[in-house]
Formats: structure tokens, sequence, C-alpha cells
């Protein structure tokens, strides 16, 4: 299996780039660009022996102040369409860059992920009017990529301020993530709440700091990136930091995980029109081959010849998702596989018959999944039918706790913890819940306007998912 080069791996060291616009002394004066016009970063296309370009590389640049270690980051990607071109252009805003020295980098991914980082050209910025404290600094982004793996040991990514705190000052960092085409994405923002106050020992440190939480990092995929920044509230008046940008990088990832909901029913005692399965997810390396096998029942998006059988592919985010039925068997064994990886990690999924319901709250019987990944995607779901006599009303599912991040797919956006249900013709029905936290989630339901609310005989798990 070939040996992924890293960020620090300098004998896969790249040559260095060039800057156009620097004069013979290496420095570009802002003030001299045209309006509109852009810092150049040329990465050139000399060292066929080691990249080997292909349609779809993609290519970072980076210009690092050696002194604050802060880190300007290329407007967006550069992504290989012609490789026989002699050089690329990455684009830099120049209102970003304030004036200083830095070290001008780049560092390229090919469609498998191998990753290859350039020696530096030293450049010095002046006549800008980029104004502001300094950028909030990454502590562990190794020159400027963020990697899954430390991504995971910390639960998320801390950041740094990196200007001269005094005590009483009022921090509050913000964080959006962009996806590999330089999209915003809003489930990838994030903002301190509430502000952070600035005591002594936060004097005495030279920094205050605050987690990007994993899961707002995690959304942005492989090779997206992310900008941060903070404010400082000072006696009344705010101070808005530089923005420091970082790649993300799930290149390290060298195991396969897997996990599958529980508690689905078994097909033979559901409802003529409800088709109930347990939830898996397989997570590992952007863009791996995989094979998700079953030792019962039938994976529900494979090839009809052999449903226990399914080949997919991980997408930009390491994930692929897939559902499990059984007829009559209690427990399906799930087991992945995939020929450059070690290992074949397996999952069981449990099937199981429905619980008796209440009439008091109108349900004949029901029954739920459980130990649901907490990614706000992969849903819980309820499975109920009422009684004869309730076949032609609806049925109200409620989320007991008022503190949890749970909701309900569907609901409206102003009570999303509350949601009617339309039936089917026999009487049949089902709701979804997600959620972004590792929690447990009370829910009750019942035919609206019943006097009781049916719990479920236990909480909803939401868990973390993958692991590490």
């Amino acid at each position: 299996m070939q040996t992924r080069p890293t960020a620090l791996d300098e004998s896969f060291s790249l040559n260095a780039p060039s800057l156009p616009q620097a004069n013979q002394a290496g420095v570009i004066d802002i003030a001299a660009l045209s309006p509109g016009e852009f810092v150049l970063v040329r990465i050139p296309n000399d060292q066929i022996d080691l990249w080997h370009p292909t349609p779809g590389d993609t290519v970072w640049a980076y210009l690092t102040d050696p002194q604050s270690g802060v880190i300007v980051l290329s407007e967006i990607a550069v992504v290989v369409d012609d490789p026989n071109v002699a050089s690329w252009d990455a684009k830099f805003d120049p209102g970003k860059i304030p004036n200083g020295t830095y070290k001008a980098t780049y560092q390229k991914w090919n469609l498998v992920n191998d990753v290859a980082s350039s020696s530096a050209t030293p450049v010095t910025i002046q006549g800008s009017t980029a104004a502001g404290y300094p950028g909030p600094t990454f502590p562990e982004a190794s020159d400027g990529v963020l990697y899954y793996s430390t991504i995971a040991t910390v639960d998320g990514a801390h950041v740094r301020t990196n200007y001269g705190l005094q005590p009483g000052d009022q921090v509050t960092f913000h964080w959006q993530g962009f996806d590999k085409w330089g999209n915003a994405l809003p489930k990838a923002a994030y903002k301190t709440q509430p502000a952070l106050n600035v005591a002594e020992e936060d004097c005495d440190k030279g920094y205050i700091a605050d987690k990007i939480p994993a899961l707002n990092i995690r959304a942005v995929g492989d090779l997206g990136s992310g900008a941060a920044y903070y404010e400082v509230l000072r006696e009344g008046v705010n101070h808005t930091s530089l923005e420091t940008n970082v790649v993300t990088s799930w290149s390290d990832i060298a195991t396969l995980q897997v996990t599958s909901t529980a508690g689905a029913p078994k097909a033979s005692t559901q409802p003529t029109d409800l088709y109930p399965c347990n939830c898996g997810t397989v997570f590992g390396e952007p863009g791996l081959d995989v094979t998700i096998s079953v030792t019962a029942g039938q994976i529900v998006e494979a090839d009809p010849g052999d449903p226990t059988i399914y080949k997919t592919r991980l997408d930009s985010y390491g994930l692929a998702s897939f559902s499990v039925s059984s007829n009559d068997q209690p427990v399906s064994i799930i087991t992945v596989h995939a020929n450059k990886v070690a290992g074949m990690p397996s999952v069981p999924a449990t099937f199981g018959d429905y619980l008796d319901g209440s009439a008091a709250a109108g349900i004949e019987k029901y029954a739920y999944t459980t130990y649901v990944p907490s990614d706000g995607v992969t849903a819980c779901t309820i499975y109920f039918q009422v009684m004869d006599a309730f076949v032609d009303q609806t049925v109200t599912v409620t989320i007991v706790d008022t503190n949890c991040q749970a909701t309900i797919v569907g609901a409206d956006l102003e009570t999303p913890k509350t949601r009617v249900v339309y039936l089917n013709d026999d009487g049949s029905g089902s709701a979804q819940i997600v959620d972004k936290c590792a929690e447990k989630v009370q829910v009750a339901f019942s035919v609206t306007g019943q006097a009781q609310m049916l719990p479920l005989q236990y909480p909803v798990e939401f868990i973390s998912f993958p692991s590490v």
C-alpha cells in the first residue's frame, strides 16, 4: 500500500512557488495593484516525475507569517483542468493580507488524497490597508491543514486569539466552514456563546481559546476549508480581528468504522403500509470503495439479484449510508470490507416485535429504532399502528425533553419538537427524529386529542459516530 506523504514530509517536497507581482527584492506593493486585482502565488508544473498532475487534482496556496503563525489561505482551491500547462495561479484577496513578511507555499492533493507540500518562497507585503487585530491561530493545524485524526483526538479544533489581552476583555470567536468548491455551509458555522471573559491568568499565558466542535468541522468534508476570526469587546468598543483560514484533510484515515441502529420491527410483524429498517453507516477514507454484507435479511439499496451484498463508494465526508430489513430473523451481522484497508469491522443490527400500545392513547402497537448517530441526518424512526376506531385520525408526536437538541423531521420550524403525522390507509404511520448531540431523548405520542400520551418504553439513544 502506498505511503501517504504528510504536510511535513520533506522527502516529498515540491518546488517552491513564484510571485509574479513581486519586485527583485521580493516585495509586493498592494497599493500598486489595480482595483480588483488579486495577489498571485504561481504554482509551477515542473516536477512531472513527482507530481504526475491529473485533472481533478486540488491545490491550495498559503501565505504564512513565521512570527505569529497566522496563515492566509488562497481564496479558492486551484483545481487542475489541463495537466500540461506550465503553471497555475492561486489568488489571494489583498484586503486580507496585512503588511509583513510571509512564506509562500502550496499543497496538492490528488483524487485518492495523496498529499505533497512545497518548499517556501519569502515575500514581503507593503502598502496594505488590511486593518484589525491579528487573525487567530489553530494550534492543532499542520501547515494550515486540519487533519482528521487531530480533529478526532481533541473532538474539534482549538482556536486562539493573537492580540494583547487585557483583563475584562470579552472575546467571541466565529467560524464558517466551506465545502471544497468554496460554498458556505450553514451547518458548519459556529460562534462562541456566551462570550469569553479575559482573566489575569489568560493575560499571563498570552491568549484565550475556544474549541470549534468536531461536528462543525466534519460538516465541510474532505478538502473543505474554514475561516475563523474573533471579536474583542473592550470598554464598550468592539474590535474585529483579521481572518485565519485552514483546509481540512481526511487523507490520514486508515481504518473503517461501521454502526447500525437497533430495534426496527421484523417485516413479518409489520403493518402492510410500513417498511421498517435499521439504518447503517460506514465511515472511512473519502472515495474508498467498500463492500457491505449482511448475514440475514436484505440491504435495501443492494442489487435485487443478491440483496445481502452492497457495493458503494464513500463520499467526500467519508460516509456511506444504507438500510437493512429482516423478515423474521432477530439479528443480522453487518460486515464492511475494502481492499486497501486491513480488517473487516462488523456490527449487529437487531430486529424485534411490535410493543403493545395504549387504549387511552389510541395506539394499538408501536416500535422504534435507537443507537442512532448524532449527525443531524441519520434518524430514529418510530413506527405505529392506531386502533381501528382512529384510522382516519392523525397522530401527534412530541419530544418530551425540552432541553435536548433533538428535533422531529418535517416539524414546523417554530415547534421543532412536535409534529402531527397523517396516517396510511391501514392506520399505520411513522415519524423520524434527528439529533446533533450524543444524548438520550424521551418521546411520547398519541392519536391527536386523546387524553394520554404514550411514552416510548426506553429513551432513544443518540451516539457519537464516528468514534474517533
